[in-house]
């Protein structure tokens, strides 16, 4: 019965700084703004044959000449082109810019990285002279260095160095203080690495995407700042042009001459918007801000619909029907579709258990019921979630708002990353309470403590003024079920909720899902890739593999005869059945990605009974008395299991 596999195709990844480009060049008003700076630059560096006079001829007959063929954008009061000294003073104001960032750098990425990788009275010695230095405005420290070593463009470069080398030095020691706890750098320090090689070729690589978009950043601000004070006459020695000198010269004429002032002020102006522009657009690209996805509107809290399918009709004994669903997230190589035609359902008072690998679209399908998938990147493009006879996906934020919590409710796998470290857990307690229902102060106390009790956190007075860092995995668990039941909700939806628990915690939680289905007739949709888990919980289960359902039974027949082969091979792999059958199996290769699906069966690279026509698209229809996707499923005789009891 053993087909020809085929080998499932690697999608070919694009490096980080390949697709950082892409995504930059996405950003057109960017692209515009770095092709200035480019052509600014280049006007710099050939300023002698671009400008078409002598920067500091003079020309006294032609004071304060306005815009004409000759002189583009006129003279000044002693009659120069200042479009000529504009040309030259962007040679000036740009190097002086470099310069002070150099510097910064210099000075900076050492100390900062010395800080953050030491730590302790090292980080808080240098972090204090930082304070003290960022504690006094920036300009007036910039006064009082220059007023110490003198006016001149070299003592301004000196003073705005000693104003950017703060924000360097926290920038880079925030950064490295993150890096350090890595494992790769303890596995340097095992290899015996030296500190100066862990530092510059494993810390600060780390730390350069940060440090890219704060260099162009800083350059504009540096402009901005020589130009204020050459304005203040501290700059560059006449009668050599900047930016910053002529808004000084401008000024002396100021209300007869507006127009001195105003050219050097707009080319200043642009061209620090301009980097502004390059750096937030780099930090986009590098994924250090909310990116721009085209075509989306970010819309918090919900999820994008964009549905090309008419809603499904539901059972009348069913309390959640979902048909249809496709999900698709788009990437800089276009849209992949990561849930594609998933349908089940879940009838009043029924625990259905969502089963499969990670990456195979549980959670993302478990979301998109909650419309809780990220948007953008994600997008629900086709399909129907029907909830006691509404439609989820027609509903407005708002309405769909009162339906959480309320209704449906939803607890996560990890419960420290899921409640808010800054608040008690009476105070997360209260407001999922009051939330969901319409009680004052003293009635939501009472009710949390009440909650606490019900999923058996003892001296639940003394727990409420506990954070969640001072409780145990298994109690913060019991608390994020506790604010999932704050409502009363109809259907549970329960994600992986006892992965992160030991056996003894992890039947616990079981035991208390269970007694609340049974005992307030609530729906549980409980994801888990343990087979061992559903066979304890659930009633019915539904497994998925690469992003569909493969097939779907009640849950002694599943265990009994199951009849896809991906179904067998997680049956072979709980332990208490190999325990009593034999060798612990696995199942041989890896979940495809999104992007690379094969184009038949997707499990047929990894199935043992595959044959050619595998390789063609297989419908989820009826076979062998049950829901399935498999064309061999009537034929083959898989092993079956007896069903763990509790």
């Amino acid at each position: 019965m053993t087909g020809g596999t085929a080998e499932p195709v690697a999608p070919v990844t694009p490096s980080p700084w390949r697709r950082t480009i892409r995504r930059f060049r996405r950003d057109k008003v960017a692209l515009v703004a770095l092709t200035f700076l480019v052509l600014l630059i280049l006007v710099a560096i050939f300023a002698p044959v671009v400008a078409p006079h002598e920067p500091n001829a003079q020309g006294v007959s032609q004071r304060f000449a306005g815009p004409s063929g000759d002189h583009l954008f006129g003279t000044d009061r002693l009659g120069r082109d200042t479009l000529s000294r504009i040309i030259f003073g962007a040679r000036i104001s740009l190097r002086t810019g470099l310069q002070i960032i150099i510097t910064g750098l210099i000075v900076g990425i050492p100390i900062g990285l010395f800080a953050g990788y030491r730590g302790g009275l090292v980080d808080n010695v240098i972090m204090r002279i930082m304070d003290a230095l960022s504690s006094v405005p920036a300009l007036v420290t910039a006064l009082a260095v220059v007023g110490v070593l003198g006016p001149g463009l070299g003592k301004v470069a000196i003073a705005l160095s000693i104003v950017i080398t703060p924000g360097f030095v926290r920038l880079i020691r925030a950064q490295a203080l993150a890096v350090r706890e890595e494992t790769f750098i303890e596995a340097s320090h095992s290899l015996g690495t030296r500190e100066r090689t862990i530092l510059f070729r494993r810390v600060l690589p780390n730390v350069a995407s940060p440090l890219i978009v704060a260099v162009t950043l800083a350059t504009g601000a540096m402009l901005v700042a020589e130009a204020g004070l050459s304005l203040l006459g501290y700059g560059i020695t006449p009668p050599d042009p900047s930016w910053g000198s002529m808004l000084q010269d401008g000024y002396q004429s100021i209300f007869t001459h507006p127009w001195q002032m105003l050219v050097p002020g707009i080319v200043l102006a642009i061209t620090v918007l301009a980097f502004n522009t390059v750096g937030d657009a780099l930090r986009d690209a590098l994924g250090l801000g909310i990116g721009k996805v085209p075509g989306f509107k970010r819309k918090l809290g919900i999820t994008t619909v964009e549905r090309r399918g008419e809603p499904a009709p539901a059972g009348a004994e069913d309390l959640l029907a979902v048909s249809g669903l496709t999900v698709e997230f788009v990437t800089e190589d276009g849209p992949v579709t990561v849930v594609d035609d998933v349908g089940f359902a879940i009838r009043k008072g029924e625990v259905l258990g969502l089963v499969g690998e990670s990456g195979s679209g549980k959670t993302v399908s478990s979301l998109s019921i909650m419309r809780l998938v990220p948007s953008p990147p994600g997008r629900i493009i086709d399909g129907s979630i029907r909830f006691d006879g509404r439609e989820l996906l027609d509903l407005s934020p708002a309405e769909m708002r009162r339906v959480r919590g309320d209704e449906i409710a939803m607890v996560f796998q990890d419960p420290m990353t899921s409640l808010n470290p800054a608040y008690t857990v009476g105070n997360l307690l209260r407001e999922a309470v009051r939330a969901n229902t319409d009680v004052g102060r003293r009635e939501a106390e009472d009710r949390a403590q009440e909650l606490l009790r019900l999923v058996g956190i003892p001296d639940p007075v003394r727990r409420m003024k506990d954070y969640p860092h001072q409780l145990s995995g298994g109690m913060r668990q019991r608390v994020l079920l506790a604010m999932a039941l704050a409502g009363s909700p109809r259907l549970l939806i329960a994600d992986e909720p006892t992965t992160a628990l030991d056996v003894t915690v992890q039947a616990q939680i079981l035991d208390l899902v269970r007694t609340f289905g049974r005992d307030t007739s609530m729906s549980v949709l409980f994801v888990t890739h343990d087979l061992g888990v559903v066979a304890d919980l659930c009633d019915r289960v539904v497994v998925m593999y690469a992003g569909q359902v493969v097939e779907e039974a009640d849950i002694h027949d599943l265990f009994e005869r199951p009849r896809h082969p991906y179904t067998e091979g997680l049956l072979a792999a709980i332990p208490q059945i190999a325990a009593v059958g034999g060798r612990l199996a696995s199942i041989p290769g890896v979940v495809p990605s999104p992007a690379a699906m094969p184009p038949g069966c997707r499990f047929e690279p990894r199935c043992p009974y595959a044959v050619p026509a595998c390789r063609e698209p297989v419908a989820f229809v009826p076979r062998a008395g049950r829901m399935v996707r498999c064309i061999r499923a009537e034929e083959l005789s898989l092993r079956g299991v007896e069903v763990p009891t509790a």
